[in-house]
């Protein structure tokens, strides 16, 4: 994840981490302005505050260490507080091959029940104070003094609905919420000490937990048994189709359905924290940023290829690049994205086989227009200075609305590999 984000295409920004594995993390060099916080704590709230007051940006923005933010992400994300009534900004994010949208916009309430809504541009939501989008925690950004405003992250929340609390209660204080389709991250779930790497739960009882807090602060009483039932339904049926895949056993399903009322119980004791709401900043400061001079640069060739591609791309990035290498495969594989160790992103996938998942799961296209289609999709979240091809005459410019050498609509400037690699002086451009 740190390696993704040392990609982004703006420059100076602060890194925070508050971790429990601070060790492994000290010969960290790629960020002149990092911070390693050790925190054990299990309580993402917490964690949320103490990188909040150690952080010195007038914008803080939050991603987690299973996911990889797109390069553009952090332009993007800070774009909208250029209205000073903003007071928080999210994204979208995709699920663990990188195509398929794991969460879009979702509407919550006072019981915390969520409404996917379909949004395709950016959306700017009023201050309302019953319902609003949230902000999910692995995808947002809020303005730091909105944060101190309303009083932080309320630490009662040690997993989950944190983000739908600090959503709610910034629309509720005055704060416009703005939804992002195009600010990307990439997540892919990794296991932890509530979920397995299939997914399936190890316990339930901090949802339940947070969930019954949740209601109890916002909702009225008479409401909450049948939200919290509502919710017990719907977490005991993911728990019965674990069990139909054999990601359960017939122990572990009863054991994990005691654990929703243990958390019930536990969230109804809980004290509820007092509302805090401070007097609005008069000065409300707007995102100022540096466009990092590193280049985008797309290099794309077949499975033959594979070794090639990586060792270019990999010189690409030490000279400060950022780089996507694309290889397809003469079959009908799905196109899967990931993020190399060594610093680039890497889509792999069959010439006539689906980008996206909406597609049909054979589809004839040639090499080159297949290429053209995946650079399309790239052009709207990952900006593209350069596309290259190993192979001399592997690709029509006259494919892009552009001839050679010029920039198109999309800013593409599309290039051969004798061209990107030539020499010039002792180095490789």
């Amino acid at each position: 994840m740190l390696s993704c984000l040392h990609q982004q295409d703006i420059a100076g920004f602060e890194v925070v981490v508050v971790t429990n594995t601070a060790d492994v993390l000290k010969g960290l060099k790629q960020f002149k302005r990092l911070k390693i916080i050790p925190f054990e704590p299990a309580n993402i709230a917490q964690a949320r505050n103490i990188g909040i007051d150690n952080a010195l940006g007038d914008f803080v923005a939050f991603c987690d260490d299973d996911a990889l933010p797109d390069p553009g992400w952090l332009r993007q994300i800070t774009k909208p507080f250029s209205d000073p009534k903003t007071g928080g900004v999210g994204g979208f994010t995709r699920g663990r091959n990188g195509i398929s949208r794991q969460w879009g916009a979702v509407i919550t309430d006072r019981l915390a029940q969520e409404n996917r809504v379909e949004l395709t541009h950016e959306a700017v939501f009023e201050p309302n104070p019953h319902t609003c989008p949230v902000m999910i925690g692995t995808n947002c950004a809020f303005r730091k003094s909105a944060l101190s405003h309303i009083g932080g992250f309320d630490e009662n929340f040690a997993y989950y609905l944190d983000d739908s609390d600090i959503s709610l209660r910034l629309s509720q204080a005055g704060w416009r919420l703005v939804v992002l389709p195009d600010c990307q991250v990439h997540h892919s779930f990794a296991p932890n000490a509530l979920r397995r790497k299939n997914r399936a739960a190890k316990t339930l009882e901090p949802l339940a937990k947070s969930k019954a807090y949740y209601c109890r602060k916002f909702g009225k009483p008479a409401d909450i048994d049948e939200a919290l039932q509502h919710f017990s339904d719907g977490q005991t049926k993911r728990l019965e189709q674990h069990f139909l895949l054999g990601n359960l056993s017939s122990a572990q399903l009863t054991d994990l359905k005691k654990t929703l009322s243990i958390g019930f119980c536990k969230g109804k004791l809980l004290a509820l924290a007092d509302p805090v709401i401070q007097t609005p900043p008069d000065a409300v400061k707007t995102p100022e940023y540096t466009l990092s001079k590193a280049l985008h640069i797309v290099l794309a060739g077949r499975a033959k290829n594979v070794i090639s591609l990586d060792e270019k791309a990999r010189a690409l990035v030490e000279q400060g690049h950022r780089v996507t290498t694309i290889c397809l495969g003469f079959s009908p594989m799905y196109m899967q994205v990931g993020f190399s160790d060594h610093g680039f992103w890497q889509h792999r996938g069959g010439q006539f086989g689906k980008i996206e998942r909406t597609e049909p799961l054979w589809k004839w296209r040639p090499f080159k227009a297949k290429i053209f289609d995946e650079c399309q999709r790239l052009s709207k979240t990952r900006p593209i200075d350069f596309v290259g091809f190993l192979e001399p005459g592997g690709f029509d410019a006259s494919l892009l609305p552009q001839t050679f050498g010029m920039s198109s609509l999309n800013g593409y400037t599309v290039v051969n590999d004798s061209l990107l690699w030539q020499s010039k002086g002792n180095k490789k451009i």
